[in-house]
């Protein structure tokens, strides 16, 4: 078996990691963290732990049957629960996008006096 070279093997790894460190997070940590202090480390421990949990038991399930998550659950759901996953993931990526834009728009404020809704 021919081992894959270490840069294509990391590039999901990489990928996933980016969603760590977007401008929406990284506002929304900065705001909860002058605002509580250290109070809400713990959903952080949890969030972390399920993400890592979830990462993992992708990638194991990959390994196993050589599919991805996604192309699993399409060969072998219903259509209407296919649906229902599209669906719930469409507004997930939707999320995301608000959570980063209004976090850039965030950061154009506080940097460089920026309104809000021209940094948006």
């Amino acid at each position: 078996m021919r081992r894959q070279p270490l840069p294509w093997l990391l590039g999901p790894a990489f990928v996933a990691a980016v969603a760590y460190v977007d401008p929406g997070n990284v506002a929304a940590n900065l705001t909860a963290g002058a605002q509580y202090g250290y109070l809400l480390v713990w959903v952080l421990v949890a969030a972390n732990g399920m993400a890592v949990l979830i990462q993992y038991l992708s990638a194991k399930v990959g390994l196993v049957t050589g599919s991805s998550l996604p192309e699993l659950l399409g060969d072998r759901l219903p259509r209407g629960r296919r649906l229902a996953y599209w669906v719930q993931a469409e507004l997930v990526a939707a999320a995301t996008d608000l959570a980063e834009v209004i976090g850039g728009a965030i950061a154009l404020h506080i940097l460089f006096g920026i309104p809000l809704l021209a940094g948006a």
